[in-house]
């Protein structure tokens, strides 16, 4: 990404951000981008959005469609989006937006690294117990799932981890022996 792109993906990012937080619409606007962002996570819209074989009516049908059912000040920022043709940095100012929204509320992801899915009280155990390690506040988290974990779990939250993992007490194991 260039330095033009990162710049203008800040500056649209604090806007929204800025918006949330005068109107105090933080927690819809936080909930709001991580469901536009699955969207852009589970279809290729961001490939279909950064296409140049794509004509900028078919791209503004494609923000158009993003724009039902959110808070009225999201569809002005997405109208705007698609007024200034910026439709193919759309997922990356969006991403930047929820990240700078967490930081901005003192709210880190919690990436949690396992070999085999976990379930929602799971999930909410080791929220809890990164919130105490690392005395931070969660917001989302991510599972994400790792064979070569083999059994136990990573925990990562701004740029602190936990590891207890099967795959690194036995890397331990190997050095200790060596």
């Amino acid at each position: 990404m260039n330095k033009k792109a990162l710049t203008l993906i800040e500056t649209y990012s604090k806007s929204l951000v800025d918006v949330a937080f005068e109107h105090n619409l933080v927690d819809i606007f936080k909930e709001e981008i991580s469901s536009l962002l699955k969207i852009f996570a589970e279809t290729p819209l961001g490939d279909t959005l950064a296409s140049e074989d794509l004509g900028h009516s078919e791209k503004a049908e494609l923000v158009d469609t993003l724009k039902m059912g959110s808070h009225p000040f999201l569809q002005n920022f997405l109208e705007v989006i698609k007024y200034n043709e910026r439709e193919a940095l759309l997922e990356d100012i969006l991403r930047w937006s929820r990240e700078v929204l967490s930081n901005r509320c003192n709210e880190y992801r919690l990436d949690i690294e396992v070999a085999s899915p976990l379930s929602d009280q799971q999930k909410e155990r080791l929220k809890a117990t990164a919130e105490t390690k690392f005395a931070i506040a969660i917001g989302e988290v991510n599972e994400v799932q790792k064979p070569e974990v083999i059994g136990g779990f990573i925990l990562k939250a701004n740029n602190k981890v936990i590891d207890t993992s099967i795959k690194s007490q036995l890397q331990q194991l190997k050095m200790n022996l060596k």
